[in-house]
């Protein structure tokens, strides 16, 4: 159970969640504060996109390469057995060994391409959702060799995730009201560098021609560039882009 000490961390994290204005640096402020309260060799935050919210995006971390994050949400997201909790919208906490045995997820394809190589074995997690919409998951892991995670741990969990939740929510509707620069949409929804090169063409008044001509690719590669875009920030039509942002940057 929890000591006085332990009670006082826990004050601390949600006010933390409620007064630190830039998102990121709340989210991985909370991370580390809960590294006095439950024992974890590394740990990951992800987000929704404003408009989708099966896309996960910004990931923040510990212990844990931005590059890694990123390819668990391009390739590894769809093999991850427990992919299937986050969209319950249910606001809750729950160790991974009670989705599976051990003796079933060590051999799946999902354990050997992300756990084996991270040299992780047990983990954590608190999908956060706010009127059953799902808004991110924050997750913690252990290094081979160590017991599992306590059902402490996920007490602990469940003292802060209706501040997170409601936080996320927050931001979440914030984000769909604002417009936002070029570089803010780009980081925002994840996009890659040529797409955000393409997205700064497409607020101009250049043809998809020219578009193309500029950037030296094909029509062909330009349309996939924008279907990408398109996808990402869930809309359908290169008008609607002047809705969500401010200015064409050069």
């Amino acid at each position: 159970m929890l000591k006085n000490n332990d009670w006082i961390i826990l004050n601390a994290i949600t006010y933390k969640i409620h007064s630190i204005e830039e998102l990121d640096e709340m989210r991985l402020a909370v991370m580390k504060q809960l590294g006095y309260l439950i024992d974890f060799d590394s740990s990951s935050f992800y987000i929704t996109l404003p408009n989708d919210e099966k896309e996960l995006t910004r990931p923040v971390g510990i212990n844990y390469a931005v590059e890694d994050m990123e390819e668990y949400i391009h390739h590894y997201k769809n093999m991850d057995y427990s992919e299937g909790m986050m969209f319950t919208g249910k606001n809750i906490a729950y160790r991974e060994s009670d989705l599976i045995p051990d003796e079933v997820r060590v051999n799946t394809e999902y354990y050997k391409a992300v756990y084996d190589v991270q040299n992780w074995h047990y983990s954590l997690h608190l999908n956060l959702c706010y009127k059953e919409e799902f808004l991110g998951v924050l997750s913690f892991f252990r290094n081979k060799g160590k017991e599992d995670f306590l059902y402490d741990d996920i007490f602990v969990l469940d003292m802060i995730k209706d501040h997170l939740a409601l936080r996320l929510y927050e931001e979440k509707q914030k984000d769909k009201k604002k417009k936002m620069t070029v570089e803010q949409c780009s980081k925002q929804y994840g996009l890659s560098e040529r797409e955000e090169s393409v997205l700064n063409r497409l607020l101009g008044s250049e043809s998809a021609e020219e578009i193309a001509d500029i950037l030296g690719i094909s029509i062909s590669t330009l349309r996939k560039h924008c279907n990408h875009i398109y996808h990402k920030l869930n809309i359908s039509q290169r008008i609607e882009l002047y809705d969500l942002i401010t200015r064409r940057e050069f």
